[in-house]
């Protein structure tokens, strides 16, 4: 095709009615010339004309000629189609509008989950050239444990290498009160803005200086977001200073919208990374050795692999000899702003994408039903077209037109739905979670043209593959016979519909059972009893050392606590593991430090023994363990007065479930090393919370609330909720940074709050499966009462009862119905046997029941009343048929 050939195809797409009146004056043209030289060879004007008519040929037919050859034959047929297509939905709108409605639905909730996806994996942030960004990662050769680098391996890095153009260092994802608002707030490299090559859009960025080591600024740049959440997007907030852990911070830019860095939820501001101890004081005189994530723009004339191993052989050389354990792996990997895991990233959102495609499955199937319906239907329409010569080939390109439009309305009505699902869903998540556990960060990402490429991609198949077996179905007929009115094609559901129907039962199945099985494990995960005190009791945490005293002597005074212990770590916290060895063998157990009162706040009875006096704190060498541990220790002994070595445990990564202690960690992070302790109490055995993996310790050791790190666990008058709220107003008011205060019953829903949260969208995907399902069902069946209402009506006249009529629509759904529930049961207890067998399949198996005999029986069970429900209507109707009436009808 030439670029004339082109040219004059988007003309007669964009302007026919000017293409056809140059074609007719085309031709014209030609018999005007012809007609002329007959004229000058003698003949009069009319027999001339006449002689050049005939000589010509028919004009229509030559018109056809030219469009062929031009390819205009094309554009003029599509937009022929077009046109018919329209006239098509405008006899029958409701057909129409329940095809495009059931597909949007189905292509909306799938495009729902495509659209945070796409966020996570796709969507590349505002960074020019972001193709060349890297993140450095380094793990310890020995055990594969992050070992990140430090402030200070960042600037030797920066001096003694030269594989990137440049780089930054930052230390992202700290969760603190700055002025008196919650803000994400990201600590960077005074060169970050000009390593990513952005600036504000108001004010200026952060410049090395302001990073300086000593001597720097105390500035920040707020993102948009932040300036959005926290400030009304106030221009005037440029210059303003606000309070960070009592230090002034002023602020001087704002970035573009959209931009987040390199992060996937982007902070609410950027800060310079020398001011760390001010915005973490646990760090504080530590800056140079706190961790921090390592990002560079690789430098164009050298290979990514070529620029890891001359890091990996720098790093190397920096590591001491006599120490190989400190040996590390370096790695660098590419940093988009997306999920640096992508294939784990779409394996966790797999399942979601199965089960949100089953209802475009069922959608689909409902289509592909209606359309075989309307095929049928319109036999008689297609049959005239054939016998005046249409092939076969342009009558289905035009049923296929047909669908194709279809399938575009149905992409604009799936993106609404999209929207609106998203946005419902966000909505109801923050309206359900619990207020304190935080401000959560959650908002509606945002869809950008893959999101539009995969709706469009998305209906364009969905409709065009279910709609072409229907097309070539309608036009199999014979077109004399079909003019007399005789259906070619047997009513009676054939194969195809069946499997169609068979289809949508699996789907129903499978997402009710889950729906049932999540609903039932949340229910048992609500009976569950921790075994502590959660209707009066709250945790407090204290997030700044500097005020500990200051705190603890505030949580003393308050009139509405009646009771309060130390315990470190907090509730929420990881578990930490080590060895206890009592002579006999070591066994690993989970130990915690706790001050006296911990066991009478949270309800922990004594059995035997003491629990720990306010003069003993960690120094002390005495220890409450739990009977389990009792017994495991010393089989048949009480326990108390007996002697034990608790040692750190640094492989513990080993274990399953259990997180790794760090030995390079501070000491108060963890058991810095062996000691001997003597039992001076037995506590009774309590499961603690344990779907959210907080167990109740199985060794105890002293502490105090003056030790660095310690949290309070607290007994309150009245109403929990209420006395946390007074709380975190009196305590904010000592420490504007502190940490979260949440409730003992806060911690105790969080373990079946996303349970919850499965429950409800699996019910909503099964309620919405059953509904398209039933409504499948019922309009096939109406169909086809219908459509053999003749030989019911021959069938009552010879003598079929009511019943027997009945019995026969039934029956004729049956078969697929039964097959589907068989196929969907089987495929969600091949699921359920699948994940048991992997080696998550221990913690599975706590959380959810995937093997509930119960769920599956309900769930089957609603299956079948709703279609026994849909199939009743029609077969019902069919058995009040008048046999007499019908066949005078026919």
């Amino acid at each position: 095709m030439t670029v004339n050939d082109l040219k004059l195809r988007l003309r007669a797409l964009l302007r026919p009615d000017r293409v056809e009146q140059e074609l007719d004056e085309e031709l014209a043209f030609h018999i005007e010339r012809e007609t002329r030289k007959l004229i000058d060879a003698g003949m009069t004007p009319r027999e001339a004309r006449a002689r050049a008519q005939a000589r010509f040929g028919s004009t229509a037919l030559a018109a056809d000629r030219c469009r062929d050859e031009r390819g205009t034959a094309l554009v003029d047929d599509t937009l022929r189609d077009v046109q018919y297509a329209w006239r098509t939905f405008a006899k029958a709108p409701l057909a129409a509008f329940t095809i495009v409605f059931t597909v949007a639905v189905g292509l909306g909730v799938v495009a729902a989950v495509f659209t945070v996806l796409n966020s996570l994996l796709f969507r590349v942030d505002q960074v020019p050239g972001v193709g060349e960004m890297y993140s450095v990662e380094r793990t310890q050769a020995a055990d594969g444990v992050p070992a990140p680098p430090s402030r200070a391996m960042f600037d030797a890095m920066r001096a003694d290498t030269h594989v990137f153009t440049d780089a930054y260092a930052a230390v992202p994802e700290i969760d603190l009160h700055v002025d008196g608002r919650r803000m994400a707030v990201t600590l960077v490299t005074g060169n970050f803005f000009q390593v990513v090559r952005v600036n504000p859009v108001m004010g200026r960025p952060l410049m090395p200086g302001d990073d300086a080591r000593s001597g720097g600024n105390p500035v920040m740049v707020l993102s948009h977001k932040g300036w959005d959440r926290h400030f009304n997007r106030d221009p005037s907030v440029l210059g303003r200073t606000v309070l960070v852990n009592g230090a002034p911070f002023e602020i001087i830019g704002i970035t573009a919208a959209g931009f987040r860095g390199l992060e996937v939820g982007g902070p609410d501001l950027w800060a310079p990374l020398s001011q760390l101890g001010q915005f973490r004081p646990a760090d504080r005189g530590r800056e140079d050795s706190a961790a921090v994530e390592i990002v560079g723009r690789l430098r164009p004339d050298i290979s990514k692999d070529t620029a890891r191993a001359q890091l990996a052989a720098w790093d190397s050389n920096r590591t001491p000899a006599a120490a190989p354990r400190r040996s590390t792996n370096l790695d660098l990997l590419p940093r988009r702003g997306t999920i640096p895991q992508p294939l784990e990233t779409v394996a966790l959102f797999a399942p979601l994408f199965v089960a949100f495609g089953l209802i475009l499955m069922i959608g689909c199937a409902n289509v592909a039903n209606l359309l075989l319906a309307r095929g049928v239907a319109r036999q008689r329409e297609i049959g005239i077209r054939l016998s005046l010569g249409a092939s076969r080939r342009r009558i289905v390109r035009q049923l296929m037109t047909e669908s194709v439009l279809l399938a575009l309305a149905a992409a604009a009505g799936g993106y609404l739905i999209s929207r609106l699902a998203l946005q419902g869903a966000v909505h109801w998540a923050l309206q359900t979670m619990p207020v304190d556990i935080g401000d959560v960060n959650l908002g509606v990402p945002a869809a950008d043209w893959r999101v539009a490429v995969f709706l469009v991609a998305g209906a364009v198949a969905a409709t065009g593959f279910f709609a072409l077996m229907p097309a070539l179905h309608a036009t199999a007929i014979d077109p004399v016979r079909t003019l007399r009115g005789e259906l070619v094609k047997d009513a009676r559901p054939g194969r195809a519909r069946n499997a169609l129907i068979g289809v949508q039962v699996f789907a129903s199945a499978l997402l009710l059972i889950g729906a049932a099985i999540f609903l039932r494990s949340a229910i048992a995960s609500a009976r569950f009893d921790p075994g502590l005190r959660t209707a009066d009791t709250v945790m407090i945490d204290i997030a700044s050392e500097p005020k500990r005293a200051a705190m603890a002597q505030a949580v003393a005074n308050d009139a509405t606590i009646t009771a309060y212990a130390a315990v470190r770590p907090q509730l929420l916290a990881p578990l930490r593991v080590a060895f206890a060895d009592a002579g006999a063998g070591k066994a690993p157990v989970v130990f915690k430090s706790v001050s006296g009162p911990y066991f009478d706040v949270l309800g922990i009875p004594i059995v035997r023994g003491r629990a720990f006096t306010s003069w003993e704190r960690d120094q002390h060498p005495v220890a409450i363990v739990s009977e389990s541990v009792a017994r495991t220790l010393w089989p048949g002994g009480s326990g108390v007065g007996e002697t034990f070595q608790l040692e750190p445990d640094s492989g513990v990564q080993r274990h399953a479930g259990f997180l790794t202690i760090n030995p390079d960690a501070p000491a108060n992070d963890a058991l810095p090393q062996a000691r001997m302790l003597t039992v001076v109490g037995v506590a009774r055995d309590v499961p603690g919370f344990r779907i959210t993996d907080v167990k109740e310790a199985g060794v105890f050791l002293p502490t105090a609330l003056d030790v660095a790190k310690t949290s309070v666990v607290a007994r309150v008058q009245g109403d929990p909720n209420l006395a946390r709220q007074a709380l975190l107003e009196r305590l904010t008011r000592v420490d504007p940074n502190m940490g979260m205060i949440i409730t003992m019953r806060t911690v105790a829903r969080l373990e079946t709050f996303f349970l919850e949260m499965a429950f409800w969208v699996s019910l909503i995907l099964g309620g919405l499966a059953l509904l398209l399902t039933v409504s499948g069902l019922f309009s096939v069946l109406s169909y086809l009462v219908e459509q053999r209402t003749r030989e019911i009506g021959v069938r009552m006249a010879l003598g079929a009862s009511a019943h027997t009529i009945t019995r026969l629509m039934l029956a004729q759904t049956a078969r697929p119905v039964t097959a589907g529930l068989i196929a969907g049961a089987a495929l969600a207890a091949a699921l359920a046997t699948a994940a048991l067998a992997t080696p998550a399949g221990a913690l599975i198996s706590k959380i959810v029941h995937v093997t509930d005999p119960v769920a599956y029986l309900a769930s089957l069970g609603v299956i079948v009343a709703a279609c026994l429900s849909a199939a009743w209507i029609p077969a019902a109707r069919a058995a009040k048929l008048d046999p007499m009436r019908t066949l005078r009808q026919e």
